[in-house]
């Protein structure tokens, strides 16, 4: 098994906004960009999701940084099925958070 863990992906052509938000969320905590072919199996995961099986984007180990509340939101919405519709208002409910429906959104925006 990899130690590889997602903590953020960019298309080549946005490299500098990417590097942007790595510094805006990540520099407390430190992160290290590297270059590499298929770390962990992503692209190979990458394609078979662009190729249709949607299931595979819950096989992405990630190493996302927040505050506890957005790690909430972030895992409710990863349990959420392939194709299933839900506002930020049913997510915040189902948190037992029902008046946090905008936070809900500050936290998927992250």
């Amino acid at each position: 098994m990899s130690s590889f863990r997602l903590r953020a992906i960019e298309w080549e052509q946005y490299r500098n906004r990417m590097e942007q938000l790595l510094n805006i969320h990540y520099r407390h905590e430190g992160y290290e960009r590297v270059s590499a072919t298929n770390p962990g199996g992503l692209s190979d995961k990458l394609a078979d999701y662009f190729a249709g099986n949607l299931a595979v984007i819950d096989t992405l180990e990630t190493a996302t940084g927040g505050y506890t509340f957005s790690t909430e939101v972030w895992q409710a919405l990863r349990a959420i099925p392939c194709g299933q519709v839900m506002h930020y208002g049913q997510l915040a409910a189902q948190l037992g958070r029902p008046g946090a429906a905008r936070a809900v959104g500050a936290a998927n925006g992250r």
